[in-house]
């Protein structure tokens, strides 16, 4: 109870843009005002815990023009001119140029090729060939999350939070992406196999070498921001499964094949110079 308490004591600091921080950038996640999605939390977590210090953060599109971060999450459509941008990807809700209101980036890393290749195309703004997920680097920075040796579920299904009316709340298989994320990512480490239409399920279930698999039941997420992970952690070829039973029998994907130091390496030290780095053993 504590924990959920201080979640949504952060998640009200930053909605009204309140500043306690004194350096570094202010960072984007997106987050709707009634309840907190874990994937897109992740990225204040795991933000925090490498510069070692909290963050100022906005939840929501604003006239500030100071630079910030967008880390995790589909989220370029909130990006303004000179925004720095690490692990992000393109929504395939917003494949046209006209969506966007900025002209050139700070880009260090992006999701996958895919978002490379859009901002190219469309912007002419350079993008390193460095992709994957920063939720990706989540075993190297918090340690007291650890994998169970005899996990208790042979799978557990994550669906997106616009499909959780369709899955029963009593069901000890089902777990909502807006629990509490400590208890999300618990359960993903208590299970043999992730089934997921949340991305984050499936991101955080790899991370930890946990077989996962994508599950397709609606077209309530656009298919690109999959395609767009999935090649930039060296999988193309993916499937997804149409059915819970289905995922079962097929199992998870192959590993992923991702830089995961060169993703971390890309990470904008250069706004935190005093701030107490976490250096990981990747």
């Amino acid at each position: 109870m504590r924990s959920f308490i201080a979640e949504w004591a952060v998640f009200i600091l930053c909605l009204f843009d309140f500043s306690y921080a004194v350096e570094g950038l202010p960072l984007f996640y997106w987050q709707e005002e009634v309840f907190v999605n874990f994937g897109d939390l992740l990225s204040l977590k795991i933000v925090e815990r490498i510069v070692g210090t909290q963050l100022r953060c906005y939840l929501k599109r604003t006239k500030n023009q100071d630079k910030k971060l967008l880390a995790i999450g589909s989220i370029f459509y909130f990006a303004n001119d000179g925004d720095i941008v690490w692990g992000s990807g393109i929504n395939g809700k917003t494949l046209e140029k006209k969506h966007y209101r900025f002209s050139h980036l700070d880009v260090r890393a992006v999701r996958g090729p895919l978002t490379r290749q859009f901002l190219y195309e469309n912007f002419r703004i350079e993008c390193p060939e460095i992709y994957g997920d920063p939720a990706l680097l989540f075993p190297y920075f918090f340690p007291e999350f650890k994998k169970k040796e005899n996990p208790s579920l042979d799978y557990i299904v994550i669906p997106h939070f616009l499909e959780r009316k369709l899955f029963s709340k009593d069901d000890p298989h089902v777990v909502f992406p807006t629990d509490p994320w400590n208890e999300v990512i618990e359960k993903i480490l208590d299970s043999r196999l992730v089934i997921s239409s949340a991305l984050h399920g499936i991101i955080i279930a790899e991370a930890y070498g946990i077989p996962a698999r994508l599950l397709r039941i609606t077209e309530c997420q656009h298919i690109f921001k999959y395609q767009d992970y999935y090649q930039g952690t060296g999988r193309p070829n993916f499937q997804y499964a149409l059915s819970i039973e289905e995922a079962i029998n097929m199992g998870g994907e192959p590993p992923v094949q991702c830089d995961l130091k060169k993703l971390y390496e890309a990470f904008p030290f250069d706004y935190w110079p005093n701030a107490h780095i976490k250096s990981p053993k990747i």
